[in-house]
């Protein structure tokens, strides 16, 4: 035996396939290439040693045949294919006895079943007792049918040595230590207390409940704060490990190694910390020992093909092999979490970790499957697993693990999924009880049944009734024999019709043989017997079908280079029925600036090395009319192997979608240029995610900048002025939980620069077909200024009435002490008069101020402007600026004019030699400062005699400035003349605050 032959039958034996049960998916190739090649006889043929096997044949009756006689030896022997239209004119088998003899053999042909490494094991042939040929698509059918007989083959190949690398890795994994596992609240106090930590702590969790973590912790750790620290690495970086000694309960101590962890709910909001410890006293004591062990292992592991690594007892990985720095690329010795988290798919990151996190926290065997990153970018699925090692006393010391490239064996999976969703038969798995544990989904839009309604049983209530009796005995007979189940009976669809099945499963075994349960299929065969008119009702739908989208057809025959296309299709190009069409054609009638586009999508549909896919919007112009219209067109090359031979599609006229997608652009940057233009705080609320999208008014009228807003309505509520969240809150939910549509309020937000804004908001709440509230969408409009006009308005309303409740009163009290003990009243009429004159230039002063503060020179003069006349030389005023509050400006300027009327009856200005000098300044003495003014009368008509009663105009003074600022007056009555002091505090002079309040 040549060593060629050698090579072929050990590659051919690491399919192990030789003497097995036959398996449903061959056979449905073997009855595939009878069915596609017209032949009685089909096989899946393997070439052994001497002896051919069939593992799967149609028509022949036998599982086995010498290898001297065979056919297929011939085929062995050539590239890919052979084919003997007949055996008796071809000298190669004109001798041999299937032909000369029973069965009468004369037309065979073969394709080789060849493995990746070129090695033919085998062939996927058809045979017929007459002569016979094959058309160019029934040998590349039969060629697909080997390439697929291959893939099964490889694919068992695979998941076999997939689980026995996997039985080989659970092998390895052995050994378990004890961990503890503590959980406190934020503060440190322990809410769970595992058995793990009882038994390395000694504590109960009973006693330890509620108690601070700091128990076990050593005096010195306790006294220099490391608890709090811990716990503090663990908030702010999501972790904290430590390896320290620690005491028990005895009060010995251990050495232990541990990690604490923060504790957060789905919100992210902390709810406390997971704290892992073990016990490492006796690895300390035997590290070098250990360490010495570890290199020997290491040393073996290195040369595996596969990962291997190690993690300590808290989980944090020490060790890889050199299979995984060759794989990821990653600098050798690089072990830290972020490193291996790094070059796992980003998918699938969290769920990996939380899974290794559980078993390490557990002690519990690890195994998930991820995509693993590869040095050059490719992902590759893995199978990661890891087992913890314990010492003698069952205290888990470290974890041993190996992440397996399981690739193919996914991609296998996949397939088979994929397969089993799109098989156009009914895919199912029974159990051998005979109750189904599985139906795709085929047969639930078949039948119109659930899956509560169909497994395990329910599944017999759809057979048609006649035939119920007859599949059942078939399956209980199957079972019992633990042979094929095969049968057909009628099936009914959703809608009461019946359709004839074809109902075959296979039965499945483990290891020893025993059937574990059952592989099976319905294949609806109703349409075989209206095959032909099925074929043309179906042709007419599709006609139907094509019309009533309005879509085109095109076709192109790369090998002949022939382009056809169906006349909407060439409507869509401005064509006639008859004008001819190539790609010139196409070409030349698409838009100059899609052209080159179209050129680059027509070459990636036809390069081998990608999906085959044609996709593609373009525009066309008609020459003739200059029409302008989108085409949306699809379409799939086939190929045969590497070489593109067809490429098949649809068109369609989008001409009209695409403008009103144009249409929703110009309205989104309307939209989009509205909401920038306006002041208003435009905000998109999803209420199914919580998330809120915000306008740039945001900033430009709040200051909040974009990166500072959290975009979530918790955020916007949190910013709403206390007093006012509460009511808001209800307002809006009031609206969101019931049927409402619109919602308005106002309240006040808290701006960037901490004041509050006060907020008209108004929203549109949007809800789905069952009424569910999904989307909001509102503005806040800024009305802080109409509240502080709104409040100045009622404020000046306040003012004028004060206003003119004191004037009327200050009124009333003049005309009662002018008229009250007037001798003669015509000079009672003329002294009110000038008395109301002086209040009124007072008025005029303060309203040109808006009744808030007067000049007191302004005062001054107003008071004294009718007594000056021709004397204004005689009258001196001086002083600082000091402005007066409305009440003072008022007291002042009527014991001004009293004082200047007395004068002029009886005092300095009676005469034509008098002078009065009248002067004011401010004291700062004392705790406040205080305002004083001085009334002097000289060279008037001398006083002889002191005044025997006070008249109106000293009480006026007395009272006016005494009531209104609080004021002292002093009168003195010297023979040279009249003095008066008026003194009150500074403050009292110009607040304002009384009168506002008034």
């Amino acid at each position: 035996m040549s060593d060629e032959e050698v090579e072929r039958l050990r590659a051919l034996d690491r399919y192990r396939l030789l003497d097995t049960p036959r398996e449903q998916d061959f056979d449905e190739i073997a009855e595939a290439a009878a069915d596609l090649c017209e032949t009685p006889i089909a096989v899946v043929n393997l070439v052994g040693d001497g002896r051919q096997f069939f593992k799967a044949e149609v028509g022949l009756g036998v599982r086995e045949t010498p290898l001297e006689s065979s056919f297929c030896r011939q085929a062995l022997l050539q590239e890919e294919f052979l084919c003997v239209p007949d055996a008796r004119r071809d000298p190669r088998f004109e001798g041999n006895p299937l032909v000369t003899g029973d069965p009468g053999l004369r037309f065979y042909a073969g394709a080789l079943l060849r493995t990746a490494d070129g090695h033919p094991v085998g062939t996927v042939c058809v045979l017929d007792t007459k002569p016979h040929d094959l058309t160019e698509r029934q040998r590349k059918g039969l060629m697909r049918l080997a390439r697929q007989a291959m893939g099964q083959m490889e694919l068992r190949r695979s998941l076999r040595e997939q689980a026995e690398q996997r039985l080989l890795n659970e092998r390895i994994l052995d050994g378990a230590s004890d961990y503890a596992i503590v959980a406190t609240d934020p503060e440190g106090r322990v809410t769970r207390w595992n058995a793990g930590a009882e038994r390395i702590m000694g504590w109960s969790e009973a006693e330890m409940l509620g108690r601070p973590v700091d128990a076990f912790f050593t005096p010195e750790d306790r006294a220099d704060g490391r608890p709090a620290t811990e716990m503090a690495l663990a908030r702010d970086r999501g972790r904290a490990p430590d390896e320290r000694w620690h005491l028990r309960r005895d009060g010995s101590r251990f050495w232990a190694s541990g990690e604490m962890m923060p504790l957060r709910d789905q919100g992210g909001d902390m709810i406390g910390f997971l704290k892992i410890l073990r016990d490492r006293t006796a690895e300390r004591e035997a590290g070098a020992a250990l360490q010495a062990s570890e290199l020997r292992y290491r040393s073996l592991v290195e040369v595996s093909p596969q990962v291997v690594w190690f993690a300590d007892a808290d989980g944090a990985v020490s060790y890889c092999n050199a299979y995984w720095y060759d794989y990821t690329g990653l600098p050798a010795g690089e072990t830290g979490e972020a490193s291996w988290m790094g070059v796992i798919h980003p998918d699938h990151r969290a769920a990996t970790r939380a899974a290794w996190l559980t078993a390490a926290a557990g002690g519990q065997p690890y195994e998930v499957e991820f995509p693993l990153r590869r040095f050059d970018g490719e992902h590759r699925w893995f199978l990661s697993r890891a087992q913890p090692v314990r010492d003698r006393d069952g205290t888990l010391r470290s974890w041993i693990g190996t992440s397996l490239d399981i690739h193919e064996r996914k991609i296998a999976e996949q397939r088979f999924q994929a397969l089993t969703t799109l098989a156009p038969a009914v895919i199912w798995f029974g159990n051998p009880d005979g109750s189904l544990s599985y139906l795709n989904d085929r047969w639930y839009a078949y039948t119109g049944q659930t899956p509560e309604q169909a497994l395990p049983l329910g599944w017999g209530e759809v057979i048609h009734p006649e035939d119920l009796p007859g599949l059942l005995q078939a399956w209980d007979h199957a079972r019992m024999h633990a042979v094929v189940y095969d049968t057909e009976a009628r099936l009914r669809r959703h809608d009461g019709a019946y359709r004839w099945f074809l109902i075959r499963a296979e039965p499945m075994r483990d290891g020893g043989g025993r059937v574990v349960g059952w592989l099976g299929s319905n294949s609806d065969i109703h349409d075989r017997r209206q095959a032909v008119e099925d074929l043309r009702g179906t042709r007419e739908q599709l006609r139907l079908a094509v019309e009533a989208t309005g879509t085109g057809i095109f076709d192109y025959d790369l090998v002949a280079d022939v382009l056809k296309w169906d006349t909407r299709t060439r409507a869509f190009f401005g064509l006639g029925p008859d004008d001819p069409v190539n790609l010139e054609v196409y070409l030349a009638r698409l838009h100059p600036d899609d052209r080159e586009r179209a050129d680059r999508a027509v070459g990636a549909a036809l390069d081998p090395a990608g999906g085959g896919t044609y996709d593609i919007t373009y525009r066309t112009i008609d020459p003739n009319s200059g029409i302008e219209r989108w085409v949306s067109a699809r379409g799939q090359t086939l190929f045969d192997g590497d070489r593109p031979i067809r490429l098949i599609g649809t068109a369609r006229d989008v001409t009209e979608s695409r403008r009103a997608e144009q249409v929703l652009r110009e309205t989104e940057e309307r939209y989009r240029l509205a909401a920038r233009a306006t002041n208003d705080a435009i905000w998109d609320w999803d209420l199914t995610t919580n998330h809120v999208l915000w306008n740039e008014a945001l900033q430009t009228a709040h200051g909040y900048r974009p990166e500072a807003v959290e975009p979530t309505g918790d955020w916007w509520i949190d910013h709403i002025h206390p007093d006012d969240r509460a009511r808001i809150d209800a307002s809006i939910h009031a609206v969101i939980d019931r049927t409402g549509t619109t919602w308005t309020d106002e309240y006040r937000f808290r701006r960037a620069d901490a004041s509050f804004a006060d907020i008209l908001d108004r929203g549109y709440v949007i809800r789905n077909d069952q009424g569910r509230a999904v989307r909001m969408i509102g503005a806040m409009l800024d009305i802080s200024e109409r509240k502080r006009a709104e409040e100045h308005q009622r404020l000046l309303t306040g003012e004028l009435q004060h206003r003119v409740k004191n004037t009327l009163a200050m009124v009333q009290a003049i005309a009662s002490q002018t008229f009250r003990n007037a001798a003669d009243l015509e000079a009672a009429r003329e002294a009110f008069s000038a008395r109301l004159i002086s209040l009124g230039r007072a008025h005029d002063i303060l309203t040109q101020s808006s009744w808030t503060q007067a000049p007191i020179a302004d005062v001054v003069d107003g008071a004294l402007a009718v007594h000056r006349g021709e004397a204004a030389s005689r009258i001196r005023a001086s002083g600082p600026n000091v402005p007066l509050s409305a009440k003072a400006a008022l007291a002042l300027a009527l014991a001004l004019h009293e004082l200047a009327t007395n004068a002029t009856k009886y005092g300095a200005i009676a005469n034509e030699a008098g002078t009065i000098d009248l002067r004011w300044h401010v004291v700062h003495e004392g705790v406040a400062p205080r305002f004083c003014m001085t009334w002097s009368e000289q060279g008037g008509p001398p006083i002889l005699v002191q005044p025997s009663r006070r008249g109106f105009g000293s009480r006026l003074i007395e009272r006016s400035f005494a009531a209104e600022v609080g004021g002292e007056v002093r009168l003195t009555y010297a023979p040279t003349g009249l003095t008066c002091r008026l003194e009150a505090s500074l403050a009292s002079m110009q607040e304002a605050s009384d009168e506002a309040a008034a």
